[in-house]
C-alpha cells in the first residue's frame, strides 16, 4: 500500500508575551495566508486547542500540511515563500516541534 499524501504536522507553542486571542489572530490572519502561498502544497489546515488542552498537552495548537512526496515539501520549504514563513514563526511561537508523516487515507477523500 501506498501512502496519499506527506504531511508535516508542527506541533506550535505560542509566545509567552501574547495573550491567546493575539496568538490566535497572528496565526490564522497572517502565517495562514503567508502558508497559503507555498508551492506545491496540497491542503493546509491550522488546529487551535483550547487554553486549558494546551496547558495540559504543553503546545497551543498544530499545522498540517500535505504535499505530494518529501521532495515536493523540501522544495517547498525551500522556496522564497518557504522562507518568508519560515521567517514569520518567531512572531508568534515560542517553539514549534515538526513530525513528517506519511499518510495512509482509510476513509473518505
Amino acid at each position: 500500500m501506498k501512502p496519499n499524501a506527506v504531511k508535516r504536522i508542527g506541533l506550535v507553542k505560542r509566545r509567552k508575551d501574547l495573550s491567546y486571542e493575539e496568538f490566535t489572530n497572528h496565526w490564522l490572519n497572517k502565517h495562514a495566508e503567508l502558508c497559503k502561498k507555498l508551492p506545491n502544497m496540497r491542503r493546509y489546515a491550522v488546529n487551535l486547542l483550547p487554553p486549558e488542552s494546551a496547558k495540559l498537552l504543553g503546545f497551543d495548537g498544530f499545522s498540517e500540511l500535505w504535499f505530494d512526496d518529501e521532495e515536493a515539501l523540501k522544495a517547498s520549504l525551500a522556496s522564497p515563500e518557504g522562507v518568508t514563513l519560515l521567517a514569520d514563526l518567531p512572531n508568534f511561537t515560542s517553539a514549534i516541534q515538526p513530525i513528517l508523516s506519511h499518510e495512509y487515507l482509510m476513509l473518505g477523500q
